[in-house]
């Protein structure tokens, strides 16, 4: 059981975290930080504080700003300086934090949203008011003309002026996406929101881990380290799961993805964060293979970058396809080839 002192240390210690969240709730600069202090209330004394800690921080913030304001702040620091500290403290993998973190992002948007159409826009779809802005139309309008101007950059790409199949479907892509922006804005936001959601989700997850790395060693909680980026490599079930959804992405192909059936719009939402996910483990399968054949750090993200720009989406699928290989091959020689594993099986049932 606690002593008396360290209860009472906890809770002098959250009173200081508390005033801590709510200081850089208040000043815009800071605000990014607001989840360190509950992470450190609940890394070195528990849920319990922690829990009190935020529910102080939230009152004191009401105080301050209003209730709105205050329930705003839950999911920009509250939820993720929890979930952080609840990572760390019972020695969670580094992944798993990260979907723990983009869960509660998701949570958080659905308090953040619900707030905001009740009390902001008297019971109104937020997306339907800030598109019915001047400043907001404005910024579509613009996005659509820079969709059209990459359609015509890639056709005048072409050789002679003569756009081959490829090109001639990637213009039109970039054609029929302005189109849509411009016809149904609301809708295109609402089809793609989810995958929009985690991706958000996951920037936020690895801002707010890296805050902790660079912060949480200094007041003497020292993390584990993580997975260097050249080792970074996938679970077999993510690559099951692509090659099965892959095989359904022509039935998604073309037309207006705002009309496709409910089905559709699931599979088109977790296709998308998928493919971008194997995109970025073929970037780290090719960064590892060239590191480990010498190359230095600085020539190796150089070779990256220039090829990924020259070959476009042709690049994406050959990363997405370099990732798929090295999970079952092992390119970098970092024993998780799943042919390996299966030999290495043969040999000892042998």
């Amino acid at each position: 059981m606690e002593s008396r002192s360290t209860r009472v240390q906890g809770l002098v210690f959250g009173g200081l975290m508390a005033a801590m969240t709510v200081v850089f709730s208040l000043v815009p600069g800071l605000s990014v930080l607001m989840p360190i202090p509950l992470v450190l209330a609940y890394v070195r004394y528990g849920g319990r504080i922690a829990v009190m800690t935020a529910t102080a921080a939230t009152l004191f913030t009401m105080a301050f700003t209003g209730v709105v304001s205050a329930i705003l702040a839950i999911p920009a620091g509250i939820l993720p300086g929890l979930v952080f500290g609840m990572g760390f403290r019972r020695k969670w993998k580094p992944l798993t934090i990260g979907l723990a973190a983009v869960l509660t992002f998701f949570l958080g948007f659905a308090l953040e949203y619900a707030v905001t159409r009740v009390v902001m826009f008297d019971g109104r779809d937020p997306f339907v008011a800030m598109l019915e802005t001047p400043a907001v139309q404005n910024q579509v309008e613009m996005m659509a003309g820079v969709m059209e101007q990459t359609a015509a950059m890639i056709e005048s790409a072409a050789a002679d002026g003569a756009a081959t199949a490829a090109q001639q479907q990637m213009a039109q892509q970039y054609r029929d996406m302005a189109d849509l922006l411009r016809r149904d804005a609301v809708g295109l936001v609402w089809t793609l929101l989810p995958a929009s959601l985690f991706f958000a989700g996951a920037f936020s997850s690895w801002f707010n881990y890296m805050l902790c790395r660079l912060i949480l060693p200094r007041f003497g909680h020292p993390l584990p380290p993580s997975t260097p980026f050249a080792e970074f490599r996938l679970p077999i079930w993510v690559i099951w799961a692509y090659a099965l959804i892959s095989l359904a992405v022509p039935l998604l192909a073309g037309g207006d993805m705002t009309a496709l059936p409910w089905w559709g719009k699931l599979l088109l939402n977790v296709f998308t964060p998928l493919m971008f996910i194997l995109v970025l483990a073929g970037l780290a399968v090719a960064y590892g293979w060239m590191r480990r054949r010498g190359l230095a750090k600085g020539l190796a993200v150089l070779i990256l970058a220039v090829a990924f720009l020259l070959l476009g989406q042709l690049g994406m699928q050959l990363l997405v396809l370099l990732a798929m290989w090295d999970t079952v091959f092992d390119v970098r020689g970092l024993g998780h080839g799943l042919w390996k594993r299966t030999e290495e099986t043969r040999q000892r049932e042998g």
